[in-house]
């Protein structure tokens, strides 16, 4: 990031901006800290001052001393009895229990001990109710008649405070779509200069992985070589995602626990992240994979008497075998040494395109930032802020006739993807013209569907083979009528 560069990001976000180096030398990783919480706690620390080995120490010493490790748990427990107040740093999700006209969590520092809330803290943090927040947790015990209780009786949020959409937008006006991609790039982690991410591709395939962030529902397929950092941003970046180690997964765990009364992580989450997914396999394969394709598809899904709908992405990464030349072996099956359960046809279709991970470089010290970039909370917050924008739904769905192909369901899948990069590349929509809105959203959200047709012909004879193009001059575009991004009865062959 040149000079100029860092100083207009300085100057125009302010507080916001954060050295994007300064995480990556911290320590902060090897202790399991997420990049939003650890920029936060660097960024408390240096209060506006310079990072240095002092610092660096303060940072470490109040993870230490508020993130206690397994073997505390018994001491944390008896401190409680004791009288003493305990503060711990972690991540606090609560939930309503309508029968017993209370709100209670699990304390993963107390051993998942229950643990009751105080209702003060539910109005004063809203947020918590709402997928939960990263902060300092303070709990008190409190003894009854049937013994005691463990009290949330305190909480300081760890995360950003409140954020502007609006004035987020009006900032972008002030950067070029290059210095914006910069920008995006590096506040990401990784460096967009030098050895790093500096060509479209690798640039396009980084802002692709950013998609389920910022559009309702968008599920991906990223196949990639080992050590690009796939696991790294959906595990760190934010609060809004879930990172799922690939083995077995159940239907409990995905969609609804009958016997705890819990959602699944659909219900959760911004985005649920199937990593090594050539290891995955499902603990009831038919009944999972048939809930599955139903969610995949219209985003609502039911488990005995509870039907709920939600609005998470799936993203399934993999690895790649990659030839010399840097692209993938067998490029006409790209889904050859997954499990027979992810190369369904009928699954796959829902599939909104393919990411190619074989672009990316693998991870070095080169390739990650060492400029000024947002910090990960803030952009993380402004991220899911934009899941509900429809103006930019609207904005693709006024241009859905551009897009010429014969499937329905290619359409659809296009103009979340157009949608998606949208929100990143211009939430000012005043900004874009047609031929950047063409370049920067249309075309790579058809190469990411084409690519995933292309699979489509190759595994299932079923679906042809063809080329989907764009057309702006033309009046009808394809064979469909309009459709909208979110239309719940597009397809009604859902299990098919």
């Amino acid at each position: 990031m040149n000079a100029t560069l860092r100083q207009k990001v300085s100057d125009v976000f302010e507080a916001s901006a954060i050295d994007k180096s300064l995480y990556s030398g911290s320590g902060l990783a090897d202790q399991s800290i997420p990049v939003f919480v650890g920029e936060w706690l660097i960024d408390r620390q240096l209060k506006g001052g310079d990072w240095n080995e002092a610092v660096k120490q303060q940072v470490i010493a109040f993870v230490r001393k508020f993130m206690p490790s397994k073997d505390d748990v018994e001491d944390l427990k008896q401190r409680l009895r004791n009288g003493d107040q305990v503060s711990v740093l972690e991540y606090v999700s609560p939930r309503v229990d309508l029968k017993k006209d209370s709100t209670f969590l699990e304390s993963g520092s107390l051993g998942n001990e229950k643990v009751q809330v105080e209702e003060y803290l539910l109005t004063k943090y809203p947020r918590l109710l709402k997928g939960g927040m990263w902060g300092l947790a303070i709990y008190s015990y409190r003894r009854n008649d049937k013994g005691g209780e463990v009290w949330l009786s305190e909480f300081k949020p760890l995360q950003a405070a409140a954020i502007d959409v609006d004035e987020y937008i009006e900032k972008r006006r002030e950067f070029s779509t290059d210095e914006w991609i910069q920008l995006l790039i590096n506040s990401l982690g990784y460096s967009a200069e030098g050895n790093g991410h500096t060509t479209d591709k690798t640039r396009q395939a980084l802002l692709t992985r950013l998609l389920p962030f910022v559009q309702r529902r968008v599920n991906l397929f990223e196949l990639a070589p080992k050590g690009t950092g796939k696991s790294f941003l959906f595990g760190q970046f934010s609060r809004y995602s879930r990172l799922i180690e690939g083995g077995a997964v159940s239907p409990a765990v995905l969609f609804y626990n009958e016997n705890t009364k819990v959602p699944g992580l659909f219900t959760q989450f911004d985005i649920v992240v199937f990593d090594e997914a050539q290891t995955l396999s499902f603990s009831s394969p038919d009944e999972t994979v048939a809930k599955l394709k139903g969610y995949l598809e219209q985003g609502k899904y039911s488990k005995g008497k509870f039907t709920v709908s939600a609005d998470a992405g799936a993203m399934f990464i993999a690895n790649v075998q990659i030839s010399p030349q840097g692209l993938p072996v067998n490029p006409n099956n790209l889904f050859g040494e997954l499990p027979t359960l992810l190369q369904e046809s009928a699954l796959l279709d829902r599939i909104h395109g393919i990411l190619p991970g074989w672009y990316l470089p693998r991870l070095s010290v080169d390739t990650l930032s060492k400029g000024i970039g947002l910090k990960a909370d803030y952009l993380g917050e402004m991220f899911h802020a934009l899941r509900f924008r429809i103006e930019y739904d609207k904005f693709v769905e006024e241009r859905n006739h551009w897009i010429v192909t014969k499937d329905l369901r290619d359409v659809r899948a296009i103009m979340k993807l157009s949608s998606g990069f949208l929100k990143l590349l211009f939430p000012d929509l005043s900004l874009v013209t047609a031929d950047e809105y063409v370049r920067y959203c249309l075309e790579p959200a058809v190469a990411l569907r084409q690519r995933l047709r292309d699979q489509l012909s190759y595994i299932d004879p079923e679906f042809a083979s063809y080329e989907i193009t764009i057309n702006p001059g033309s009046a009808t575009g394809n064979e469909h009528p309009p459709v909208s991004i979110e239309d719940p009865v597009a397809y009604t062959d859902v299990e098919e």
